[in-house]
C-alpha cells in the first residue's frame, strides 16, 4: 500500500500556534539543524521573531520562566500529529507526529524522534511498543475492577505481550 498523502494537525492547538503544516516543517528544519529535537531545542530555536512558533511562547520573564516554555514546547511536539491518507483506504490514520524520549525507554534529554523514526527503526519500535505494552497493562489493572469495562479487559488482554 502506498501513501497517498500525509499533512499535519493539532489534536488542541498551541495559544498562537500555526498551521500544524507549518509547524512541522520548522520542528523538522530544527532537528536537521541541530541533530535531534527537545523542548529545549525547540526553545532556543523559537526565541527568534521570525519563527513560527515564536508566538506559542510567553517570552516576558515576569510572566513566565523557562520552565514555563519548556512545558509549552512538550504541548506543542505532543499535540502535532500525522494525518495519513493512503491508497484504497476510505479513512485516513491520525497519529502523533512525535514520540518523547521516555516512550520508548530514552533519557528525558534526548531528542524526541518523529513516528517514522520509530517505525524505521527496529529497535526503537521495539522499545515503543514495550513502552505502549506496559501502558495497556496499567489500564487494565486500573479498570479490571469495573464490570462496564469487562469487554475492553479482555481486548487488551487479548493484545497485551506477556
Amino acid at each position: 500500500m502506498s501513501k497517498k498523502e500525509s499533512c499535519y494537525k493539532w489534536t488542541r492547538k498551541p495559544r498562537n500556534a500555526p498551521d500544524a503544516n507549518i509547524a512541522n516543517k520548522f520542528i523538522e528544519g530544527v532537528k536537521k539543524k541541530r541533530g535531534g529535537i527537545t523542548p529545549q531545542l525547540l526553545v532556543i530555536e523559537s526565541k527568534k521573531i521570525k519563527s513560527p512558533l515564536h508566538d506559542c511562547f510567553e517570552w516576558d520573564d515576569s510572566k513566565a520562566a523557562e520552565g514555563f516554555r519548556i512545558v509549552q514546547a512538550r504541548e506543542i511536539l505532543r499535540f502535532l500529529v500525522v494525518v495519513i491518507e493512503e491508497d484504497n483506504q476510505e479513512e485516513s490514520k491520525t497519529v502523533r507526529a512525535y514520540i518523547a524520549p521516555s516512550s520508548i525507554g530514552k533519557e528525558d534529554n534526548t531528542s524526541y524522534v518523529t513516528v517514522g523514526d520509530v517505525c524505521e527503526d527496529e529497535d526503537l519500535s521495539a522499545a515503543y511498543i514495550r513502552q505502549l505494552n506496559r501502558e495497556l497493562i496499567g489500564i487494565r489493572n486500573k479498570i479490571k475492577n469495573f464490570k462496564v469495562f469487562s469487554e475492553v479487559v479482555k481486548a487488551i488482554d487479548a493484545v497485551v505481550l506477556v
